[in-house]
């Protein structure tokens, strides 16, 4: 996906064109036109995800090797291992990652930040509503964007190909979940010479590299 990037840099120069980008399925293709602006995010997710399979599998026979920046959101192996499922995972929890924070940055022109409720159990003093990573819509959009890899194919039912296709589902969904899972309520205190007069909190991601540990593969 650092190949997306540098392709995204040339575009700001004049009309961004989707079909130029490398790795993207015709799926992927028509959802970059309605949101040019997340393909950023979208490449720098991948480039954590590898990362964080590297890190992963370090010590292993198979170290992500076969991965690279531009396949990373793809097909990533054609066999059925643990190894392809914890890949598949990683891809969607960094997408949804990068998506999530770029929302709360301001980067993109659909999403801000988070509204997600107030925590039932937050003191009644405590001011809900700081400007937090926007798991909802990075969830939301990963969903589309990366599962459509799967749902533009036909499988004939009660194939392997299809068994496969479906497990490669659960596990993007893995990968997103775990986003959710490790996230985290973060308070600041507010007031003249660190009187904590006023404190607001809002939900905040953990760590990629703390997410990257605890996704839990089909």
């Amino acid at each position: 996906m650092g190949m997306i990037q540098d392709e995204m840099m040339q575009s700001d120069q004049g009309t961004p064109s989707c079909q130029n980008l490398p790795g993207l399925t015709p799926g992927q293709v028509r959802i970059c036109h309605l949101y040019i602006d997340h393909m950023n995010p979208v490449a720098l997710g991948a480039k954590n995800a590898l990362k964080e399979c590297e890190h992963q599998f370090q010590d292993r026979r198979w170290n992500c090797s076969l991965l690279d920046d531009v396949n990373v959101l793809g097909p990533v192996l054609n066999m059925g291992s643990r190894e392809s499922a914890f890949a598949h995972a990683l891809a969607a929890a960094g997408v949804a990652y990068a998506i999530s924070r770029a929302c709360k940055d301001g980067q993109l022109s659909s999403c801000g930040c988070s509204r997600m409720r107030r925590p039932k159990d937050l003191r009644k003093d405590w001011v809900w509503g700081g400007c937090g990573d926007n798991l909802e819509y990075g969830h939301k959009f990963t969903q589309t964007f990366v599962d459509i890899i799967e749902r533009e194919r036909r499988y004939k039912r009660g194939t392997r190909s299809q068994g496969k296709s479906l497990m490669n589902l659960h596990n993007n969904e893995a990968g997103r979940r775990a986003v959710f899972k490790k996230s985290k309520v973060t308070c600041k205190c507010h007031g003249v010479s660190g009187s904590c007069s006023l404190i607001t909190c809002w939900q905040q991601m953990a760590s990629f590299r703390e997410i990257g540990e605890n996704v839990i593969i089909f």
